[in-house]
């Protein structure tokens, strides 16, 4: 179902830049990734407690988290000793983290595959669509795009939505059997999500951010606006969305737009200055963010 409002908060906006290409390992930023315990209590989103865990414990780059649930872990890109990005997944129930891939090629961008078996990444110079078994053991390449993939989401088991590396950055479906591209529209953000057979994305209109759903035809619905230099957004499959205002995490549902951003929680006393990516569980107890190094 599409929505048709948007929350147009009394705040002014900047768009924030988006790589024209995967940068070299010296440019990346140094950055860590820390996991937070939540609960949920009706429509409300609060911490369970005040442990705040830092998973990657990583000088450089530790970025992109994603919960695997059937193996219990979050798996992120995380470059170490100045080498090319890999997956690594950290079990939760553990604390202990362990390297997923190891070779010369970058990987980002882990997803889960529609099979429920396999790691799926963007690898290489070329950023292929490539998925790989959960033991590691088989890796195969699924795709090759006309333009790099930047970012993307499954929509079934033979069709991804993806943010394509073109100038200027735009949207695009891919049937990975039938090898076919269809151009959606451009000025669109790195986070996209499969929802209601249909995408929501973050779309950027006259340097406003709006978080908006659209279908194959490629027309948006808006949904509503998020803060300033924000980008990065987390959609759950039932409809929460979770985004961040610089130190703070904040959450919105789909189905009520109309109440705006309420505040999970504030992180400015745990030295946390601005929140980046984020990820959530499907149970929604638990919440992963990226931030800068302290």
């Amino acid at each position: 179902m599409k929505h048709s409002l948007i929350l147009i908060l009394p705040l002014s906006f900047t768009l924030n830049a988006f790589a024209q290409q995967k940068p070299p390992v010296a440019d990346l930023p140094a950055t860590e990734i820390y996991l937070l315990n939540i609960q949920q209590k009706g429509n409300t989103f609060s911490l369970t407690d005040s442990t705040v865990t830092n998973i990657s414990n990583n000088k450089g780059y530790d970025n992109q988290p994603y919960f695997i649930e059937k193996l219990n872990s979050i798996a992120y890109v995380s470059s170490r000793n100045n080498g090319p990005t890999d997956i690594y997944l950290y079990d939760i129930k553990s604390g202990k983290t362990k390297q997923f891939t190891n070779n010369n090629e970058a990987e980002y961008s882990p997803r889960v595959t529609p099979d429920g078996a396999h790691i799926s990444v963007v690898k290489g110079a070329e950023q292929n669509l490539t998925r790989i078994s959960f033991d590691g053991k088989v890796t195969e390449k699924l795709y090759t795009c006309k333009d790099s993939i930047g970012y993307y989401c499954w929509l079934n088991d033979s069709e991804i939505a993806a943010v394509v590396l073109t100038k200027p950055i735009s949207l695009k479906l891919i049937n990975i059997r039938a090898k076919t591209e269809k151009y959606l529209a451009d000025s669109i953000g790195r986070n996209l999500y499969w929802y209601n057979n249909g995408m929501v994305v973050c779309r950027t209109l006259h340097s406003v951010n709006i978080i908006a759903f659209t279908d194959n035809t490629g027309e948006f619905a808006p949904w509503i606006v998020l803060p300033t230099g924000v980008e990065d957004f987390y959609l759950t499959r039932d409809g929460w969305i979770f985004a961040s205002n610089g130190s703070k995490i904040i959450y919105c549902n789909a189905e009520q737009l109309n109440k705006g951003w309420q505040v999970l929680a504030d992180l400015s006393n745990k030295g946390v200055s601005k929140i980046y990516r984020l990820a959530v569980n499907g149970a929604r107890t638990k919440l992963a963010f990226v931030t800068e190094e302290k």
